[in-house]
């Protein structure tokens, strides 16, 4: 009877462990190299940002780039107050939320949409918390792929917000998933911090232009601010940089091949770190390439 439950418990204690190893990948890599998460269930992350009115869910966490503050965009009218962007790229979606801060954000209307998208075609109105926005719809053609711009546009008690969605798809399932987690700030809400994107992670193999089958695809490419210092002194001329385009969407290993004085340079780098852009792939899969960044800076 002993010998029969030891057999029993031994062969229990063997199931657990081919389990356990099943699991965690050990004794069967060939298992565990082909399971791969569906794209739907991919973790997102909540965006909370400080001095800001509204929330959303992310793919993946934003960089912030802040562009100049207390300014005119016409004469004798609104002053935005502050104008921030953020964004980021995960899993074929690129997202950007424009962000104008003043004391009468409708007054901000005439202005912006002079500089807007005048080939977006409506497609309809979206609410959410008591709050209006119209949705937006272009298509843009590169020599190396055609995307699709989904643009929302609204206005809150102090800010106006233009959010842009880019996919190479015409329809993502990613871009509903994003608006359907737009909500107006509440107080409860606790914020989350906009950590400073690393340059230094290059994930996988850097491929040069001519050895992809596709090359990497810039949708978003900020310019960069004047500094009060460089215009009192009158700076002006081209800061060239070299980065790599990474795999995973993020602008890595930024490094200065000319510079220029008083904040110039560094303005160029934190442009630069916030290109969004769709990855170069080789034979179907995303790669890094390497990308030669210049940026003017004129004074008129």
């Amino acid at each position: 009877m002993k010998i029969r439950k030891l057999r029993h418990l031994a062969s229990v204690c063997a199931a657990i462990l081919v389990l356990n190893q099943s699991y965690l990948g050990i004794g069967n890599k060939h298992r565990a190299s082909s399971v791969s998460v569906p794209q739907n269930e991919l973790a997102w992350f909540p965006f909370v940002p400080a001095d800001e009115e509204l929330t959303a869910m992310t793919p993946a966490p934003p960089s912030i780039q802040i562009r100049s503050s207390n300014y005119l965009i016409r004469k004798d009218g609104e002053r935005v107050l502050a104008h921030r962007v953020y964004s980021g790229y995960r899993n074929g979606l690129v997202f950007i939320i424009e962000s104008y801060k003043a004391g009468h954000p409708q007054n901000l209307w005439g202005p912006l949409l002079e500089n807007a998208d005048t080939s977006a075609v409506f497609e309809r109105d979206l609410a959410f918390d008591g709050v209006t926005a119209r949705q937006y719809r272009s298509t843009y053609s590169s020599r190396y792929a055609t995307y699709t711009r989904h643009l929302l546009r609204f206005a809150t008690k102090e800010h106006v917000y233009f959010l842009t969605l880019v996919t190479l798809e015409e329809t993502n399932p990613f871009v509903d998933r994003f608006l359907s987690s737009l909500r107006r700030r509440r107080p409860a809400d606790r914020v989350t911090p906009i950590a400073k994107q690393s340059s230094e992670n290059i994930p996988g193999d850097v491929f040069n232009g001519n050895e992809v089958t596709r090359k990497a695809i810039i949708v978003w490419k900020p310019e960069p601010t004047y500094t009060a210092e460089a215009r009192a002194h009158q700076v002006v001329g081209t800061v060239i940089l070299q980065a790599i385009l990474a795999a995973n969407g993020d602008v890595a290993s930024v490094t200065v091949t000319q510079g220029l004085k008083d904040g110039l340079t560094e303005s160029a780098i934190d442009a630069a770190q916030n290109i969004r852009f769709f990855p170069a792939e080789k034979d179907g899969k995303p790669v890094s390439q390497p990308m030669r960044l210049e940026y003017n800076f004129n004074l008129f």
